[in-house]
């Protein structure tokens, strides 16, 4: 144990040493720590944070104890340690600890000082800074406690919450060194004229000094897959209020959008007498996202967009504490069941939305209000604040994200709306270049006194014949209330499905309402989407299914390990936009298809998407599909094919859009 202890120390002492010159240097800090649960609170007398007992477990961070063995259902306290060494040559740097989220209640503590306290935002990145209490040459000891106990000053709150209360350092942790002046954020945001795809962008610069009034920056910007750089510019900036801002011309921009997910990437190098204190780069796109009357735009056109939700934190064996592979399954699986827009429930691990921006994905994030309290108290409003501060300033650059979800079917005797239009205001304040929205479960009941009427693109958690209502077959005359009061606005299906063993009637009951419902939304032009509920089977507290960490409400298409149900494959045809409407032999190896862009749900232009079928040599044989506005039809002609063999309808990325004959 020793000698790991010591290669350890000598592997980040490498790391130190080779970027030590470079403007800013992150090296992780995950890995092996030491953990210890602290049910009767021990730790703060026997002054645990100078050094956890002996009796400590080595664990891998990321990490939760709501999956370890006898800890499946704590809630309570415990504790982690970590040592780290700094090499001399770094003093004078600037140093912080970046900490991507600890659920829910954090105290940091370093070489047995405490720094900082981090509560009521368990899934947020904070950052302590930690410049003059680190050692150099000699090992640092860092100890953070950690409580997930049920809490009224948090958001969830209390037991008031249908996912999993995981515990822990659930996701990575590091150390920032960077020179002086350093860059708090760098936020880009780009006006698109769809005329001709020109772009300006506002660039926001944010430094963690607050008395620098004049900086020196390098702004360059280049195309991420290519590397092609697109605009450099030397300037200097000067504050103006907390920011330094200015404008860039970009020229002709390539658009994001889901079937062409189209990235650039932004680096703002600070300079001091010629060389770099500091130096980010973010991940951008260029699109354009409007509402006008009934209808959604994405780049200026009309869309109508199918979509899915996901439950984070469900895999058993690693709850919150996700590797990246299960985020990479996830955003696999959204784009094979041809998913355009999502949302989460509550602040996600911000590689899951890379994944997005890479995949295309629009995205509604969300702080985690679901269902209580009705009323939110100055405190927990300031909680509330305080989350979208956080989030919105990790993830303003992702342009997957759409729009800001302020509450999630919180609803009571009486609406309070005033908390939700200042929570409104707060979040346009931080960003006005998206939606900020209210997601509601009785829409049809509240009609025009409804709270997702305050936001941008009301919404409705639809639950007709399940929560609500006796039957499906009452789901047009909540419609009809619905269309009582909308006038000319959009409305966005934010949840449907069934949740087991809550319902009955297992996956054959699940195609048949999903199936129903969906073709109900499919008529209704003024939808402009819909996410149904959801992609997998998911832990939660609340679960009716299972025990420990396997507590679940069946709920996917897709059990808690991905493995996927008979509905998986009945969404993913719902959600193709092309449909074959016929398929005619010509001869032994000919065979012409007809097929048909959708003009319902979803709704968009289709370009630049392909037919593939293996020929009579059994090699792959591609055919470029012409542009299809909705509603419009190609006849095509298949040649060569081998006569036991189909053919795949595909989006320019490749993802298999649909098939024939229809396989799994």
């Amino acid at each position: 144990m020793k000698a790991r202890f010591c290669c350890c120390l000598l592997l980040l002492f490498c790391l130190f040493s080779t970027y030590a010159q470079q403007g800013r240097n992150t090296v992780s800090l995950n890995g092996t720590w030491r953990f210890i649960s602290d049910s009767t609170h021990t730790g703060q007398n026997k002054n645990w944070a100078a050094g956890l007992p002996a009796n400590a477990v080595s664990i891998q961070v990321p990490h939760t104890w709501n999956v370890m063995k006898g800890l499946e259902n704590y809630t309570g306290l415990a504790w982690y340690e970590k040592a780290f060494t700094v090499p001399a040559q770094n003093r004078g740097k600037q140093l912080r600890l970046q900490f991507d989220a600890v659920y829910h209640d954090a105290v940091i503590y370093l070489n047995g000082e405490q720094l900082a306290t981090h509560n009521n935002s368990g899934y947020t990145t904070f950052y302590v800074d930690v410049t003059r209490q680190v050692k150099y040459g000699t090992p640092n000891k860092l100890v953070v406690s950690v409580s997930n106990a049920f809490s009224e000053t948090n958001l969830p709150y209390k037991k008031k919450f249908d996912w999993c209360n995981d515990g822990g350092l659930i996701r990575g942790v590091s150390l920032q060194v960077t020179g002086k002046p350093s860059i708090r954020y760098v936020h880009i945001t780009p006006e698109i004229n769809c005329a001709d795809s020109t772009a300006k962008a506002q660039l926001d610069l944010k430094l963690w000094e607050a008395e620098v009034t004049i900086v020196q920056a390098v702004v360059r910007i280049n195309e991420k897959r290519s590397k092609k750089t697109v605009f450099t510019q030397q300037l200097s900036l000067t504050r103006s209020g907390d920011d330094f801002n200015t404008t860039l011309d970009l020229g002709k921009v390539h658009l994001w959008h889901f079937n062409d997910p189209f990235l650039y990437q932004v680096q703002v190098i600070l300079q001091q007498n010629n060389q770099p204190t500091d130096q980010v780069s973010h991940t951008f796109g260029c699109r354009k996202i409007e509402l006008r009357g009934p209808q959604l735009f994405l780049n200026n056109e009309a869309v109508r967009l199918p979509g899915l939700e996901y439950m984070p934190s469900s895999h058993p064996t690693y709850g919150s504490a996700e590797p990246r592979w299960v985020m990479d399954s996830v955003a696999k699986m959204f784009k094979d069941l041809n998913v355009t827009i999502s949302r989460f429930h509550w602040q996600v691990d911000e590689y899951m939305l890379d994944q997005l921006d890479e995949k295309g994905i629009l995205l509604q994030a969300e702080i985690p209000w679901w269902q209580q309290p009705e009323h939110l108290t100055p405190q927990l409003e300031e909680v509330a604040r305080q989350q979208f501060t956080e989030m919105i300033v990790r993830d303003y650059n992702h342009p997957c994200i759409f729009a800001w979800g302020i509450s999630n079917e919180v609803h009571g005797d009486s609406l309070a709306p005033e908390q939700y239009k200042r929570l409104k205001q707060f979040v346009k304040s931080l960003d006005n270049s998206r939606l900020a929205n209210v997601v509601s479960n009785i829409t049809f009941r509240s009609k025009q006194n409804d709270a997702s009427f305050i936001g941008d693109l009301p919404t409705w958690n639809e639950y007709i014949g399940t929560w609500f209502g006796k039957s499906s077959q009452e789901t047009p005359a909540a419609f009809a209330e619905i269309e009582s009061c909308i006038g000319d606005r959009a409305l966005l299906i934010t949840e449907n499905g069934l949740c087991e063993p809550r319902f009955t009637g297992g996956d054959l009951r699940r195609i048949e309402d999903m199936t129903y419902h969906y073709q109900e939304w499919a008529k209704r032009k003024y939808i402009a989407g819909c996410i149904y509920f959801c992609l997998n089977d998911y832990r939660t507290q609340m679960g009716e299914d299972g025990s420990d960490n396997y507590k679940a409400r069946i709920h996917g298409v897709t059990d808690l390990y991905f493995k996927k149900k008979s509905s998986y494959y009945v969404f993913k045809q719902l959600a193709s936009p092309i449909l074959i409407t016929n398929v005619k032999k010509l001869n032994d190896t000919t065979v012409q298809v007809v097929l048909q862009n959708k003009d319902q749900l979803p709704s968009y232009t289709v370009t630049g998407f392909m037919v593939s079928w293996p020929n009579t040599q059994h090699k792959l044989v591609q055919q470029k599909l012409p542009t299809l506005q909705p509603g419009e039809t190609a006849t095509i002609t298949l040649a060569g094919m081998n006569a036991r063999a189909g053919f795949d309808i595909c989006t320019p990325a490749g993802y298999r859009v649909i098939s024939y004959p229809f396989v799994h």
